[in-house]
């Protein structure tokens, strides 16, 4: 049984499986080069296919999420990339506010009509059930109508999170929340003899919507930024955000696994941009969090005490929110937490397919222990890749170059990016696309932002840590497992020595890479050398790109990188490049 999984919106993404098991997995935005790009993902489809070496006439199934919204049109319609933060403005003042709180009957498509691929508009006339995607799949695939079928959104989200468990456990709780979701954006779902049970479902979270429109009252990208708020919020003063927090506290609570509407604004960009005139933007931010800490910590305590099963999985988009994840993590009932690698909506083209395995085969699918899922280069494209280029004498190439030697180069406080075997699925680099640097110096953290991220100043970088190491780094007592830098934890004193790059700069806590040699060999080797030079059992590990910018994908990609930034290194394959001058 062959099966394409494909989500179709924001940062459309595309998996293919075979009799089970999830072969290749990727997100649009990487090939295309436009971040979280709302369109068909023509290209990774063809990846999948060219990397599988599956032939289209040979898939059985596509198999897609269903939203059951009205304006479905709006989702299936290939917009050219992220909005603007002045277009994402027009959105609230040009839609949802005619809509929402004047009642007039407003077409997003003709709102926005200049944001649409054009060589796509035609096709929302074309097909008879105004669908573009049936459209696409067969000019693109030849696929026939009757081999797509849909599958619900938010369970979609479940059955990610349950196959993406490591160690499989049975009971198991699955907890879920998102901003939108078609019948359901947050449910609990008990895993049980095999067999999945809806315990509770609603429309009424309103988490992920609040995250969406403070992100943009505070002057970040929406379905983007949402982390830059999460890691602002710790510099808040806790007496400040009292007053926006009881804002917060008005929306919604919880009342046992209920999540219940107090005060539900017509339109929540309009209502909060009033409700917060005149309150400082880390207050906001810092009472946000705070709130989604408070909502999400109650809910899950609630749901375990109601089944009695400690062992949890989160899933969904607001799972994305590690400090909430952090503070889940410390209930004292709570036994186990599992979340999958970037569990927002990219992961739903794999979640459909589990979904749609479950529902049709006597055997379960496999369990999704890596995420290297992405495209790779052997060592023949490589040579002629360099060959093509010339580095010239600018640049020391070094072929197989000795692992004590790249971490002597960390050692040395030189920055390196790291392009070596299948890119990794999802938001996190787990160091086949990762730029690493020694974590010892507080100093490190300026040299990555001025010479190559540019990212904001309060944003924090993290580390990947060898998992024998963990616990002199974190305070991790019940041994939870986060290998895809999903859960926040707090540190130990020795991490403050050793790790102060990685820290986040206010609080200390730490998003890690708990990292196994099972994973990855090469790059689990690569930190020990420098382990064994430093006693430091970490590194400080970064995504492989310019700040805005999609994780390089190709050799060209990183390259491009390389000669545009401050980066001292590039390991590209089994080449070495060096910078001998400033270029």
């Amino acid at each position: 049984m062959i099966s394409l999984g494909i989500m179709y919106s924001t940062n459309s993404t595309a998996a293919l499986m075979i009799d089970g098991k999830i072969e290749a997995c990727a997100s649009e935005d990487r090939f295309v080069r436009k971040k979280s790009i709302h369109a068909y993902p023509k290209q990774s489809i063809d990846f999948c296919l060219r990397y599988t070496g599956v032939s289209p006439s040979e898939i059985d199934e596509v198999a897609l999420p269903y939203l059951g919204i009205s304006d479905f049109n709006k989702f299936i319609v290939d917009f050219d990339g992220s909005f603007s933060m002045k277009e994402k403005i027009e959105e609230q003042h040009k839609y949802y506010k005619p809509i929402l709180i004047e009642g007039k009957n407003v077409n997003y498509l003709n709102v926005f009509r200049h944001k649409i691929i054009a060589e796509r508009l035609e096709f929302t006339q074309k097909d008879p059930e105004h669908n573009p995607i049936h459209y696409y799949l067969k000019e693109h695939l030849g696929i026939p109508r009757q081999k797509i079928q849909y599958y619900p959104h938010n369970l979609s989200h479940i059955y990610y999170g349950l196959y993406t468990q490591r160690v499989e456990k049975d009971p198991i709780l699955i907890l879920s929340m998102e901003g939108f979701g078609g019948d359901a954006n947050a449910s609990i779902y008990l895993y049980e003899n095999g067999q999945l049970r809806l315990i509770y479902k609603t429309l009424d979270c309103v988490i992920g919507r609040l995250y969406r429109y403070i992100t943009l009252l505070l002057g970040m990208k929406s379905n983007e930024h949402e982390y830059k708020v999460m890691g602002l919020a710790p510099y808040a003063n806790q007496n400040h955000i009292q007053e926006p927090l009881k804002i917060f506290q008005n929306i919604m609570h919880v009342d046992g696994i209920e999540l219940k509407i107090k005060n539900k604004p017509s339109d929540m960009y309009f209502y909060f941009r009033d409700e917060f005139e005149g309150i400082r933007f880390d207050s906001i931010a810092g009472a946000l969090q705070k709130y989604t800490e408070n909502i999400m910590t109650e809910w899950t305590e609630n749901a375990i005490e109601k089944t009695g099963i400690a062992d949890v999985i989160w899933s969904g988009g607001v799972a994305m929110n590690i400090k909430a994840m952090m503070e889940i993590s410390k209930i004292p009932a709570l036994k186990s937490l599992c979340v999958g690698a970037t569990p927002s909506d990219e992961s739903i083209a794999m979640g459909v397919l589990f979904q749609s395995h479950c529902s049709s085969q006597k055997t379960p699918p496999l369990h999704l222990n890596n995420v290297y899922l992405g495209n790779s280069f052997t060592r023949q494209e490589t040579e002629s890749f360099i060959s093509q280029i010339n580095p010239g004498n600018s640049f020391k190439i070094t072929r197989d170059p000795r692992i004590s030697y790249i971490a002597q180069y960390l050692v040395n406080d030189n920055v390196i990016a790291r392009f070596c075997g299948r890119m990794e699925f999802g938001a996190r680099a787990l160091g086949n696309r990762s730029i690493l640097a020694n974590p010892r110096h507080p100093n490190m953290i300026r040299k990555i932002n001025e010479k190559i991220k540019n990212r904001d100043f309060w944003m924090p970088f993290a580390p990947v840590m060898l998992k024998e190491r963990q616990n002199d780094y974190i305070l991790n007592v019940k041994n939870i497992e986060s290998p895809y830098m999903t859960i926040g934890f707090e540190t130990t004193p020795l991490a403050k020595e050793h790790l102060p790059a990685a820290l986040h700069p206010y609080d200390f806590t730490v998003r890690p890479q708990i990292l196994s040699r099972e994973d990855n060999p090469s790059y689990y080797d690569l930190v020990k050398a420098f382990e064994h030079e430093t006693g430091i059992g970490a590194l400080l590990n970064t995504s492989f790109n310019m700040h805005g910018e999609p994780i390089a994908c190709t050799q060209e990609n990183a390259w491009d990188v390389f000669i545009r930034s401050g980066l001292d290194g590039l390991l590209l394959g089994h080449v070495f490049i060096e910078k001998k001058l400033d270029i």
